[in-house]
């Protein structure tokens, strides 16, 4: 029994109209999770690039592809879905170059141990040559304030 507090609309819904409406909502659902993944592959891309420049990495030939977009498909009964699709979400970026090495240039201290020169990037246990040929490895030490980074002479 339809009144004005419960109105009867199933003379007005049909196949065709619950196929439009969910075609329409599965439509905006590809597209935001096409962003969503969009923005997490350049998330992931950016720390990966980090890497590479900040000269933590020196292997840039494996850079983190971008995942396949999903599209809008349709079963055999005419329902939208999101499915795989064949095409990437979006464009590589660029790959950034690996930064060479820095050598420390300027070394202070005395004939057994060296301040870490400012902006060294070097890791414990690089052997760096002075210009007078001596020889000098990257060494930490913990103090009661954290570690303590150093050069110290190899004999």
């Amino acid at each position: 029994m339809a009144d004005y507090q419960y109105p009867n609309f199933s003379p007005l819904t049909t196949l065709d109209a619950a196929q439009a409406n969910t075609l329409a909502a599965v439509t905006v659902q590809v597209g935001n999770i096409n962003q969503n993944l969009r923005i997490i592959y350049l998330a992931a891309f950016a720390n990966w690039a980090l890497s590479i420049e900040a000269g933590r990495s020196a292997d840039n030939t494996n850079p983190p592809v971008p995942p396949k977009a999903y599209v809008v498909a349709k079963s055999a009964d005419g329902w939208a879905y999101p499915g795989p699709g064949n095409d990437l979400v979006c464009a590589m970026p660029p790959i950034p170059e690996v930064t060479p090495p820095q050598v420390p240039v300027d070394f202070e201290g005395n004939d057994a141990v060296m301040c870490v020169p400012a902006r060294d990037k070097m890791p414990v246990g690089y052997v760096a040559t002075s210009p007078d040929g001596s020889k000098w490895r990257k060494t930490t030490s913990p103090t009661p304030f954290g570690m303590a980074y150093y050069y110290a002479r190899v004999v």
